[in-house]
């Protein structure tokens, strides 16, 4: 039987997680899948996944959101087959960030014209559906660096949208 692979977390920041990855097993090990998720607003769960080549590992994630909780798993490529998923979970220190105010306004039939408010220097993330269930499934999206974006929706509907 192949066992998960142990995911211990090295350290934490405001916007990154260090974690080393290891088997405790003679089994010949390829490499690492390690998928980090969070929720984003109580309406979407995002994804990062991380291919690593290699038998031991220590990895870095960064651009992440002060005091956010993070799930992250992995399994084990190894010369036997993929092992079991193992779990952690962290929770990223400092103070989360306020939520932006948004305002989206009908340019015409096909453009709204969204702004917020928030701190300079973000990503962020403009997610728009026809529905809350669209929303939270699998919405568009798109990111910028600026507090406004001009998003290009089909004519006669109307749309949600969360930045």
């Amino acid at each position: 039987v192949i066992p998960p692979p142990v995911i211990h977390i090295e350290s934490y920041s405001e916007d990154s997680i260090s974690f080393s990855l290891k088997m405790s097993t003679n089994i010949k090990v390829s490499g690492y899948v390690v998928n980090i998720y969070w929720t984003f607003d109580t309406h979407r769960q995002e994804k990062r996944t991380l291919i690593i080549e290699g038998e031991k590992s220590i990895q870095k994630v960064a651009n992440l959101t002060a005091h956010t909780p993070y799930e992250i798993s992995a399994w084990a490529k190894t010369e036997l087959g993929d092992s079991p998923l193992s779990f952690v979970h962290v929770v990223t220190s400092g103070t989360r960030p306020a939520s932006p105010s948004l305002k989206a306004k009908a340019i015409n039939q096909t453009a709204v014209e969204c702004s917020w408010t928030g701190p300079r220097n973000v990503v962020y993330g403009i997610f728009y559906a026809t529905s809350f269930l669209e929303l939270y499934r699998s919405p568009h999206n798109t990111t910028t660096t600026s507090h406004n974006i001009t998003v290009i929706v089909q004519r006669d509907e109307q749309y949600l949208f969360l930045v």
